[in-house]
């Protein structure tokens, strides 16, 4: 099914589009091979076939396909080691995975200098997760860009004014100080913890 799936996707794509196979570690390694053989000549990027990371690199040794990392990256340790290994063409980074706004910084800019182009976006999320992702999409170079993600369009309930919005395929951040948002509260609902 995710064969055809690959297939039938690649036969809409237009000129500039990227066809991205995401099996969020739903294949197993053997699945992964076949099916990654079996679209050999359709260009698409495999992301996280499996669940962990040696499984995802032997994959990777085994295909034609440019590959990018995802779950697996949680922290600058492993972004170093998949570097050496040869194990990506593009990494998905996510703020949340990367446990803080100082590493989610630092990933990109340590990708930067490896030559590595990222996909910045986070777990899930809404307006101010998007803020945030755009905000580090905006000071991440152009050509290491390889995609963002504006999750407040995958929900329902507005959570902040003056969040990015995409228009024409495009985001942009806020130039206001911060996140350049303002949290609606009220959807927020009552707070989980007190930090003093």
């Amino acid at each position: 099914m995710d064969i055809a799936r690959i297939f039938a996707v690649a036969a809409q794509l237009q000129p500039g589009d990227r066809l991205v196979a995401d099996a969020n570690t739903g294949w197993v390694q053997h699945e992964s091979v076949r099916i990654a053989k079996a679209v050999r000549d359709v260009d698409v990027y495999i992301e996280q076939p499996c669940l962990t990371y040696e499984e995802c690199l032997a994959v990777r040794r085994q295909i034609p396909h440019p590959f990018v990392l995802d779950e697996n990256i949680d922290d600058l340790g492993i972004l170093l080691r998949a570097k050496s290994d040869l194990a990506m063409d593009v990494v998905n980074l996510k703020i949340s995975k990367l446990c803080s706004l100082t590493k989610s910084r630092q990933a990109p800019d340590l990708c930067v200098s490896m030559g590595i182009a990222m996909t910045l976006e986070d777990s899930w999320g809404g307006d101010i997760a998007t803020a945030a992702i755009a905000h580090l999409a905006h000071s991440t170079p152009t050509e290491f860009l390889f995609s963002t993600t504006d999750f407040n369009s995958y929900v329902t309930v507005s959570t902040a004014d003056g969040a990015p919005q995409r228009v024409n395929g495009r985001m942009a951040a806020s130039t206001a100080p911060g996140l350049g948002i303002t949290p609606k509260m009220d959807a927020l609902g009552k707070r989980v913890v007190v930090v003093e």
